[in-house]
């Protein structure tokens, strides 16, 4: 195993200080309307987030580690994503990440990206940074999304279980099994169509969307 890999874990380790604690991607929504109030619907809601990434972050960061354009998959990422505080929170999280990798190890990619993020070329969003850190890094492109789903689906347990609240146990055996379907999530997201890329799952939207107005929140999306 060698040190690039081990700065992607820990670049997608939840403590990493790239402000991910503070956004709850609409999970606050979800908890405070009542659809997420259970282990259960945890289960239910986990399984359908890990679906809707499998084209959306997962994708982008496989397309950024295969090489695609990052001008272009920046463009088109900020187009899709609809929902204004979650693609704000993208930009804010890829824009730390760039920087603070800088810092601690040398990759060539992810230096790309950050200098057109700097020049005001591209925007910066986090999932595209991951997938060229994945490049960066010589890891398996499948290795690598797993490892990315799973500190997105850990985040989300984490949030509910805070928001709910929930038994720590009841929020980790919720992800216990939504992770196994993170595997066919990446194998999705290597295979989408470019025309499917950013696809909007309407719910998820709707409620990051609501969340805005939220009387009272704890997180920032």
């Amino acid at each position: 195993m060698n040190n690039k890999y081990m700065t992607l874990i820990q670049c997608l380790d939840p403590l990493f200080p790239t402000g991910s604690y503070t956004l709850s991607n609409g999970m606050e929504t979800y908890t405070q309307k009542g659809i997420v109030g259970s282990e259960k619907t945890l289960k239910e809601h986990l399984g359908s987030y890990i679906y809707m990434l499998s084209f959306n972050e997962l994708a982008f960061a496989a397309r950024s580690a295969q090489g695609c354009s990052l001008e272009w998959l920046d463009e088109l990422l900020t187009a899709v994503k609809a929902p204004s505080e979650l693609r704000s929170g993208s930009i804010r999280q890829g824009t730390r990440c760039m920087k603070l990798v800088a810092e601690l190890a040398d990759c060539p990619r992810l230096r790309e990206y950050h200098a057109l993020t700097h020049s005001g070329k591209c925007s910066g969003h986090h999932c595209i940074a991951i997938g060229a850190l994945i490049q960066d890094t010589g890891t398996e492109l499948a290795d690598g999304l797993c490892l990315y789903g799973y500190s997105l689906l850990s985040a989300m347990a984490n949030h509910a279980a805070k928001l709910v609240p929930l038994r720590q146990l009841d929020a980790q055996s919720a992800l216990a099994e939504a992770l196994k379907l993170i595997p066919s999530a990446a194998e999705t997201a290597v295979s989408v169509p470019d025309s499917e890329l950013g696809s909007s799952f309407c719910g998820f939207d709707i409620r990051s969307m609501q969340h805005e107005t939220l009387f009272s929140r704890l997180y920032i999306s």
